[in-house]
């Protein structure tokens, strides 16, 4: 697929995803939507990729929704910017908690790295939060920005964010919408890691790279399977889960591989099977 406002490059079990309007600062529209979509489906089902990373070109990760969008949904009635609110369409193996417009992020069954190397505002603030890690460069910025715009905590933020930074801190971001720098995001959880703004994607990239190649892809998409359902279930019901997974585990490849590299003392070599 030719894309328009997105880039996407896969290299060493790598997929790198790249929101590409610079000079708008990556703010967001349907079509950067659904191109985002078709291309992390893409890196889902391709097996020469086991980590996927989001990440924005020039200065910004996302300033959230383009201006021009919200301009026209304020001078619309409900039912039409109502179009801007429907769900994904997902298989049926996937939960309906999972099946929600950005949510769905969850469900993909390799790990998601959010780079985030600029302004994350807006959208561009909760997008990064159905991501499996939040790495932010030092330039990072983060508002929610909702409350300045007489908008609500959209895309069940108010139900995320408290996981991430607890209900103290998610309550201070969301009602003031201040602007937290990288250090202020990394001290509050929100990132788990602040790295040099020179050479940033690239320090992500290693990252990616190690975990591709040093980590069962198999374990990595069961466990986060598990991570996300377990959010919904209570511990009995994530402890009989996790029996059910321990049993199949063991009948695996890459549990024979997790073994044989470990006694032989060489690396190890997983199929993710």
């Amino acid at each position: 697929m030719r894309y328009e406002q997105i880039t996407y490059q896969a290299a060493n079990l790598v997929a790198t995803i790249t929101l590409n309007r610079p000079d708008k600062l990556n703010a967001w529209t349907q079509k950067m939507e659904e191109e985002l979509a078709v291309a992390i489906r893409s890196a889902s089902q391709d097996d020469q990729v086991r980590v996927i990373i989001l990440t924005g070109a020039g200065k910004g990760f996302c300033a959230g929704a383009d201006m021009s969008l919200l301009s026209e949904i304020s001078q619309e009635s409900a039912p039409r910017a109502g179009r801007f609110l429907v769900d994904m369409e997902m298989g049926d193996d996937v939960p309906a908690d999972f099946r929600k417009k950005h949510a769905w992020l969850l469900s993909v069954p390799k790990p998601i790295i959010a780079a985030i190397n600029g302004p994350a505002v807006g959208l561009g603030f909760v997008v990064p939060l159905y991501c499996d890690f939040r790495f932010a460069s030092e330039k990072a910025r983060f508002s929610v920005i909702f409350s300045k715009r007489g908008l609500v905590a959209e895309y069940g933020l108010a139900w995320m964010l408290p996981r991430l930074v607890g209900v103290p801190n998610a309550v201070e971001l969301m009602f003031t919408s201040k602007m937290v720098d990288a250090h202020e995001a990394l001290r509050i959880g929100l990132v788990s890691r602040v790295l040099p703004e020179e050479n940033f994607l690239e320090a992500v990239q290693e990252f990616a790279r190690e975990l591709a190649v040093t980590v069962s892809p198999r374990s990595l998409r069961v466990m986060k399977r598990q991570i996300y359902t377990g959010l919904l279930q209570n511990l009995d019901q994530a402890y009989d889960a996790a029996l059910e997974e321990m049993r199949g585990s063991f009948g695996t490849e890459d549990f024979r591989e997790g073994v044989a590299h470990f006694l032989e003392k060489r690396a190890a070599a997983f199929t993710g099977r």
